[in-house]
């Protein structure tokens, strides 16, 4: 049986130093502990993939794929389509994981600067949305 314990970083620095870690060295390895997402993140990211929607649909691309019978269809970009076809291999090819869950912050950090400078090519600009953005974006549209 597989047991699984969570301690407290306060916990783990302590006893790193009775052990004899330098507090340099035990801050080191806290700073490089991946980071699973937050539900901030997460929710983050799908605005992101909405955002991307909007403007691959913006900009005129289509999503076509294959139907019955080798029928090839059309339609517009959805959240969804961007996660599961543009996001979702990308993130497999770049950091090996299938999940989206089990993305890191600096694995999101990743990916998205690839496709942020694919959207720069085509002189858009997508912003990660957090909160500073959208109260940017608030203020703007009050001017």
């Amino acid at each position: 049986m597989l047991y699984v314990m969570k301690y407290e970083i306060d916990e783990i620095t302590t006893s790193a130093l009775k052990i004899g870690l330098s507090k340099n060295i035990v801050q080191s390895l806290i700073d490089n502990l991946p980071h699973k997402r937050s539900s901030q993140q997460n929710r983050s990211l799908h605005l992101l993939f909405q955002n991307m929607a909007f403007e691959l649909n913006r900009l005129g691309h289509d999503f076509t794929f294959k139907g019955l019978k080798d029928m090839e269809l059309s339609c517009i970009y959805t959240p969804e389509i961007v996660k599961d076809y543009i996001w979702r291999p990308l993130q497999v090819a770049m950091i090996g994981k299938k999940s989206t869950t089990k993305l890191t912050t600096s694995d999101i950090n990743a990916i998205f600067e690839v496709l942020s400078r694919w959207f720069a090519e085509k002189e858009v600009v997508i912003e990660f949305p957090n909160i500073e953005t959208l109260i940017n974006k608030e203020y703007e549209k009050r001017i």
